[in-house]
């Protein structure tokens, strides 16, 4: 039974005094807010289930949402941001799967729930709320580590692109899914915001260390096979 799950990565928002876990949404970010609503009521977008993450950024943009489409979200755990003691596990986690560690543990658990920092508790979560609302259309309102945790996780085979790719605010992710078998339909959806309203705000702290694991450790791989076709043209 086939079920679409809708992402939605929340508005633009702004860091109290550095801090961005009680961030709220800026005058641009309620904007983005409001005219995802309204694409959301345009299109006749009807959601089995409507979710957001319990930080503040998050709970404000489906609130708005909510207030287009007449829908009260629910706030559901486990789809926050990358928490600080995360971190040291999933760039030692990262490094070893770049040396072939884990590879077949994370072919073999796509779209399945698995231990794994970040993706693991988002991949309990989503599955869960996929299988309740099988059949129909689910939207969960969260971040762009968080969506670019359920890409990496269902397309294992490109979990290091999706990975370090971030989404743009308010911008609209969907996916097919039917068992753990997922079929992406598009990524970052910006159709409903002008260019003046589009932003691809940087993630959180810890988010934006643990993209940077993954860029160094391709860079640590990929000088090697550089070197090798130097001198194959030498």
């Amino acid at each position: 039974m086939t079920t679409e799950l809708v992402l939605v990565r929340h508005g633009h928002a702004v860091r109290v005094k550095g801090d961005y876990v009680h961030a709220p949404l800026t005058e641009l970010g309620r904007k983005q807010a409001e005219l995802t609503g309204l694409r959301f009521c345009s299109e006749d977008f009807e959601f089995e289930g409507f979710y957001c993450s319990p930080l503040l950024r998050t709970k404000e943009t489906s609130a708005i949402i909510g207030s287009k489409t007449q829908k009260i979200p629910n706030i559901q755990n486990g789809i926050q941001e990358l928490e600080g003691f995360e971190v040291p596990l999933l760039v030692a986690s990262e490094f070893l799967a770049h040396f072939g560690w884990f590879g077949g543990y994370l072919y073999e658990n796509a779209g399945k729930p698995l231990h794994w920092p970040i993706i693991g508790r988002v991949s309990q979560v989503i599955s869960e709320l996929v299988k309740k609302h099988a059949g129909g259309r689910v939207a969960v309102v969260t971040h762009s580590g968080v969506i670019s945790s359920v890409l990496a996780w269902y397309f294992p085979n490109k979990r290091r692109r999706w990975w370090t790719y971030t989404v743009d605010n308010c911008s609209l992710t969907r996916l097919w899914i039917d068992g753990t078998h997922a079929e992406i339909i598009v990524v970052n959806d910006t159709y409903h915001l002008s260019d003046a309203l589009t932003t691809k705000q940087p993630p959180a702290a810890t988010v934006e260390v643990a993209k940077k694991v993954e860029v160094q450790a391709e860079e640590i791989v990929a000088p090697k096979s550089d070197k090798a076709k130097n001198a194959m043209l030498k």
